[in-house]
């Protein structure tokens, strides 16, 4: 829902729409004015969000009023994410405006998150989005590995995940869901395969799953990585490099990948199909492509360059300096043009990630987060592995209901101080928690609500909610496994803690 105009400007490439005009007429067409019934739901719910953060800056407690209050406006804008009463984004940026007005921030700490140079990385990292869909080079590479590799049923659908991990790994998840799914389409289309088949329901699901596990692999895949290393700094003063989350996250989403293809033949074990036809047709896709353009070769030469320099010089001049120099150079090189930015930047996504940094900070400052730990801890007891296993069920379940950057922002905080405080700092450390919480956070697969991958997989009317629990049932319990033994393994194993 919040991000269906940045949906919208995906699809608009992939349809090969220029004019601005045309754009912003589909939009309008598509996107309703808000209803009566939808604006009393909204006022209703945001009467109750402040009628929330009344009722908790007043009861007593052993927290001091500043912090009291910085708990009612994380409760306040955890209402509005859920319920999804206003845009994401909006509901951040007006979260941070009461911080000064209740005093629980100077005026000029109000924005502390939108001049973190974390910001500027997500920003950097977009545009690189922006340009590997525009240029179609995202879409040569499914083709081509679809062709070469999709042999048989299985192997195809097996082919689907593995192209949905590793492309998240260079961009956003949900940009490749958007841009994958005219080509399953295709391949359902040209084999003649039924609309309810559990091959094309397999086929379906083998996207949004993957884009979802693949996006822990890198900085890339998901505006929440980002945002955990922002709150990372903001808490602990620590971070983490580009290289060093790979190494943590790729081993786990290739497992988290075969993992998906098993799950999904276990669940809906397809019949064999002729993949000639099916191959025929991407070949002819192929072709009709021609051969690599002038912008595909640009957009690759950049990335690459960018990626080396994320990955030798991103700790000594930050990577943001890095992401924002291959920004430049995008569009210095014309490979994209700022009307490429103005209409597919998911400006809102931005407002989230400074608010989300910014209400972190709140917490911190005012030593809320260390009250809300302690009262957790008090609960639960301070078993390690307990401990980890409530924050990573909590933010799955969280990260079902609203956006996973969202529950990061919510839980992330609160995990980092009550887990570095179970015992030395050295057992323990920020980063460990961050992995564990950023990357738990993608493993969304029930609701189509959950994650915009998924709402465009639904979208295509050959999933129903059922076939995404049925499936993500099984997986969700798989992946909190994965995270809990052979996560926690190699974390141990490559010295995180």
């Amino acid at each position: 829902m919040q991000s269906y105009n940045h949906i919208i400007g995906f699809r608009a490439i992939i349809m090969g729409g220029n004019d601005e005009d045309e754009l912003q007429s589909e939009i309008t067409e598509e996107v309703p004015p808000l209803e009566r019934p939808q604006n009393v739901r909204a006022t209703i719910y945001l009467l109750i969000a402040f009628g929330v953060l009344f009722l908790i800056s007043i009861i007593p407690t052993p927290m001091t009023p500043p912090a009291q209050r910085a708990l009612g406006i994380l409760v306040f804008v955890t209402i509005l994410w859920v319920t999804e009463a206003f845009p994401l984004g909006m509901t951040a940026l007006f979260g941070v405006t009461l911080l000064p007005v209740l005093e629980i921030l100077p005026l000029s700490d109000a924005f502390f998150g939108f001049k973190n140079p974390a910001l500027f990385f997500l920003i950097g990292a977009l545009s690189f989005g922006i340009a590997i869909q525009k240029t179609n080079l995202s879409k040569r590479f499914s083709l081509t590995v679809l062709d070469k590799f999709g042999k048989t049923s299985s192997y195809m659908v097996f082919s689907i995940c593995l192209i949905g991990c590793v492309m998240s790994w260079a961009m956003p998840s949900h940009a490749v869901a958007a841009l994958l799914l005219p080509v399953l389409v295709s391949i359902i289309q040209a084999g003649k395969i039924e609309h309810n088949s559990k091959f094309a329901v397999a086929v379906f699901l083998a996207l949004t799953y993957s884009t979802s596990v693949g996006s822990i692999g890198s900085l890339l895949g998901g505006a929440r990585n980002i945002l955990a290393i922002g709150i990372l700094e903001t808490v602990t003063e620590t971070s983490i490099g580009f290289l060093d989350w790979m190494i943590a996250g790729v081993p786990i989403a290739l497992v988290l990948t075969v993992l998906t293809f098993s799950t999904l033949k276990l669940v809906y074990p397809w019949k064999k199909i002729d993949t000639q036809k099916i191959r025929n047709k991407l070949q002819d896709e192929v072709k009709e492509i021609g051969p690599m353009s002038r912008g595909e070769k640009k957009a690759s030469i950049i990335f690459f360059i960018t990626l080396i320099l994320w990955i030798t010089v991103g700790r000594d001049y930050g990577l943001s300096v890095v992401a924002v120099g291959g920004f430049f150079a995008l569009v210095v090189s014309r490979t994209i043009n700022w009307r490429d930015i103005k209409q597919n930047m998911p400006w809102g996504l931005i407002f989230l990630y400074g608010g989300a940094l910014t209400l972190s900070h709140a917490l911190t400052t005012t030593n809320a987060v260390t009250f809300i730990s302690e009262s957790l801890v008090s609960f639960i007891g301070q078993n390690p592995l307990i401990v980890m296993i409530t924050f990573l069920i909590l933010v799955i379940i969280i990260s079902n209901m609203m956006s996973n950057s969202a529950a990061v922002a919510v839980v992330l905080p609160i995990a980092i101080i009550t887990i570095t405080g179970l015992g030395a700092a050295k057992s323990y450390p920020g980063e460990l928690v961050a992995y564990l919480i950023a990357m738990g956070s993608a493993m969304v697969f029930m609701l189509p609500v959950g994650t915009p991958s998924a709402a465009i997989v639904y979208s295509s009317g050959y999933v129903e909610v059922k076939d995404l629990v049925k499936a993500g049932s099984i997986l969700t319990i798989l992946s909190i496994l994965v995270f809990l033994t052979i996560g926690l393994g190699w974390w141990k194993l490559i010295g995180i803690w």
